[in-house]
């Protein structure tokens, strides 16, 4: 008999062992869910497990049944991730979408996936997401209104449940899609585990007992980890979909968290309330940003409003194979390594790193620039429709970036955007936000016969200082005059990550129309 994953690490038992083990710790959400919104945004353990049976007894009323995948695309909440644990309660396969991913990327994703279910909303249909979509395609079910609603079915009954073999597949969720069509990432319930697994150990090691307030999009394989992790520990937790810094100021003084994660896109517009209203960031011992590595101003103005000894813990990882490498920074201090572009060294036990040669095979010693490869214990097996990519067990990044002489991993940009001539314009992007303490987000945007163009927010959409921008770019690789928009209209990722492609194409219609150059209000 194969060996089963534990129950703590498998969604299809996390919820209800949780509710056992810990009880009635407290589950607060930015806003009430959109399937249940009577449950309102105060939830506890035995609440959360109770809907997602109730969620599974709707899903199974609407034909889902085990084995078959279920494709999620609605208005992001958190009721995203409990249709997820709702599916798996039922032996199906969630594959989470985001809204936003484009009406005519969805009929791709769906081609791929082969759902016998979508799950949407009246948000989606709002978006057109839906529209390019085939008539006798999946069987179409609504959370509210909009077309056949889920809450309109007589619930079913639930099978027996328990956690799945390793090889099952369990959870399928998308790339950002930075470059183009997003992959659809596997996940099987072995490597979810690996997702899971270094967060619970940690946990539970330093005894951690402080509440847990989270910002990631809820389409995410690292929300999914972080709650199961959460639910393994039980912690008091609180969820944010939104990661405006309003809403964050609200959540802040609701949950007062010791641990906060979200992404470093968002931290870094958390920055006006470590300026502004420092006490909603006292009880805060641990920032936890994921996917990139954050800009060293964010770091250095969160770290001074935390606690005395608060910690900020960066980690490099992706969809496709989970942590790879953490760096720990205390208030005045860097690590090991002071460099911005540093993010750290492998976990020990769970990954392994080495850098390409040119050619993409082999490895090349240390202090020499690459591709990044890594190995984990949470490495998927594939992309949905693509035959098994790893080699030996070795996973492309898809970054440039070189393993030091001291042995940590400097990331220096997607491959796919790097600029002949500069070394990283990940950290040309640093050095500008450090000098301009007004920017909350600052992409250089390169562009056929010119220097790459710097697409820039500011803190509330203030017009940019022309005198102190010229003066921060001074003796820098020359850039051309910067565009200022506003962060919503920017093109971002389910994970606020910058589409560069798309910006660039946002990027012509601006300069086409001479509108939010230097200055301009």
């Amino acid at each position: 008999m194969a060996r089963r994953t534990p129950g703590h690490l498998a969604l299809p038992t996390a919820p209800a062992l949780a509710a056992r083990r810990h009880g009635r710790v407290p589950l607060r959400l930015d806003r009430p869910l959109d399937l249940f919104p009577d449950a309102g945004t105060e939830l506890d353990y035995v609440t959360f497990a109770d809907l997602v049976d109730r969620a599974a007894r709707l899903l199974a009323a609407a034909g889902v049944s085990p084995g078959g995948r279920v494709m999620v695309v609605k208005r992001p909440g958190f009721d995203v991730p409990l249709l997820a644990f709702a599916c798996a309660r039922l032996g199906a396969v969630p594959v989470l979408i985001h809204p936003t991913v484009g009406r005519h990327e969805l009929p791709v994703l769906v081609e791929r996936a082969r759902p016998g279910v979508i799950v949407t909303d009246a948000y989606a249909d709002g978006l057109g997401v839906l529209g390019e979509l085939p008539a006798g395609g999946p069987r179409r079910w609504y959370v509210g209104p909009g077309g056949r609603s889920l809450t309109d079915l007589v619930p079913a009954d639930l099978p027996e449940v328990s956690a799945p073999a390793p090889d099952t597949e369990q959870l399928v969720t998308h790339t950002s899609g930075t470059t183009g069509v997003p992959k659809l990432v596997r996940q099987t319930a072995r490597t979810f585990a690996g997702q899971a697994r270094p967060q619970t150990v940690i946990g539970r090691l330093l005894r951690v007992k402080d509440p847990y307030l989270v910002c990631i999009s809820p389409v995410h394989v690292r929300t999914m980890a972080a709650i199961v992790s959460t639910l393994a520990l039980g912690l008091p937790f609180g969820f944010m979909t939104e990661p405006d810094p309003r809403n964050a100021a609200r959540m802040l003084e609701r949950v007062r968290p010791g641990f906060v994660e979200t992404v470093p896109n968002a931290f870094i517009r958390w920055e006006e309330l470590a300026d502004e209203r420092p006490e909603l960031l006292a009880p805060v011992r641990m920032f936890l940003s994921t996917f990139d590595a954050a800009h060293p101003r964010t770091i250095r103005t969160l770290l001074g409003a935390g606690r005395r000894h608060a910690r900020y813990v960066q980690v490099y990882g992706q969809s496709e194979t989970g942590p790879v490498a953490m760096k720990f920074y205390r208030r005045g201090r860097a690590g090991r390594c002071a460099d911005g572009r540093c993010v750290g060294r492998p976990l020990p036990g769970q990954s392994q790193v080495r850098i390409a040669g040119p050619d993409g095979a082999g490895a090349v010693g240390r202090g020499t620039a690459g591709a990044i490869l890594a190995r984990t214990s949470a490495v998927t097996p594939s992309y949905l429709g693509t035959p098994d990519q790893r080699v030996d067990g070795w996973w492309a990044m898809g970054d440039f970036g070189v393993v030091t002489h001291r042995g940590c991993l400097h990331l220096y940009d997607r491959i796919v955007d790097r600029e002949p001539g500069v070394d990283s314009l990940l950290a040309l992007e640093d050095t500008i936000l450090e000098r301009v303490p007004e920017l909350t987000e600052a992409v250089l945007i390169p562009v056929r016969g010119g220097p790459p163009v710097p697409v820039v927010c500011t803190r509330g959409d203030r017009p940019l200082d022309a005198r102190a921008w010229r003066a921060a770019v001074a003796g820098l690789r020359p850039v051309a005059e910067p565009v200022r928009l506003a962060w919503d209209d920017i093109p971002h990722t389910a994970t606020w990550k910058v589409k560069r492609a798309e910006a660039a194409r946002v990027l012509e219609g601006v300069r086409a129309h001479d509108v939010a150059h230097l200055g301009r209000g």
